[in-house]
């Protein structure tokens, strides 16, 4: 297996051939936007993309995990121009979609996945970009504890994230600043009407902090 690769045309998948061979554990990890992502932990974390998926058949886990393209009477068996079969342990599911790929690495704490490559102006909150189902979004209880742990040693995975709300003043798109960070809208609407009669702007961002 290279660390990492992109198959998006006929050359490169052609009907009948192995394209990946892991040894790894891979679980279903996202799925938003017609991408699917499966990943695997470890040492490295692999990522493995599907895009944009037309029809999935997949279970979660998926052992020493290797996948094919269909031949043609298999594709037209299951539905699909472009067919990619899982296999695992005598078992085999599929993906409908026209490219896969998938890269190797180590994932930075706050990263979600390597191909989180969503607006450049914005953390990801969640592995892939579209609609997200919320389920990664802190408690109070998380956030609470995550201020109060020490900023020495291993720094934790930070795979889930809560809403704050920043207050701002200054001229928009000129030089604005943050004037304070706060856990509720009310709180921060509080503050933000005590400082507007003494500021030409002030308005409220929502942020996400990761947790």
């Amino acid at each position: 297996m290279n660390s990492n690769a992109w198959l998006d045309t006929d050359d490169r998948l052609i009907p009948g051939t192995e394209i990946f061979r892991s040894d790894r554990r891979f679980a279903l990890w996202a799925y938003a936007g017609g991408r699917l992502l499966l990943r695997s932990t470890g040492e490295t974390t692999v990522d493995l993309l599907f895009q944009p998926v037309e029809a999935v058949k997949i279970r979660d886990g998926l052992d020493r995990l290797v996948i094919r393209c269909a031949t043609a009477e298999e594709a037209e068996r299951i539905g699909g121009r472009r067919v990619f079969l899982l296999e695992t342990e005598g078992r085999t599911d599929h993906v409908v979609a026209a490219a896969v790929g998938w890269q190797e690495g180590v994932l930075e704490p706050t990263r979600h996945s390597f191909f989180d490559a969503g607006d450049a102006y914005a953390w990801p909150t969640q592995p892939l970009g579209g609609a997200g189902a919320g389920f990664n979004i802190a408690s109070g209880r998380d956030l609470i504890a995550a201020l109060g742990t020490s900023e020495d040693g291993d720094r934790p995975r930070r795979e889930t994230y809560r809403m704050v709300y920043v207050v701002m003043t200054g001229p928009r798109l000129g030089s604005e600043s943050g004037t304070g960070v706060f856990l509720s809208r009310a709180d921060a609407e509080e503050a933000c009407a005590r400082i507007a009669p003494r500021v030409p702007d002030c308005w409220i961002e929502t942020l996400p902090i990761a947790i």
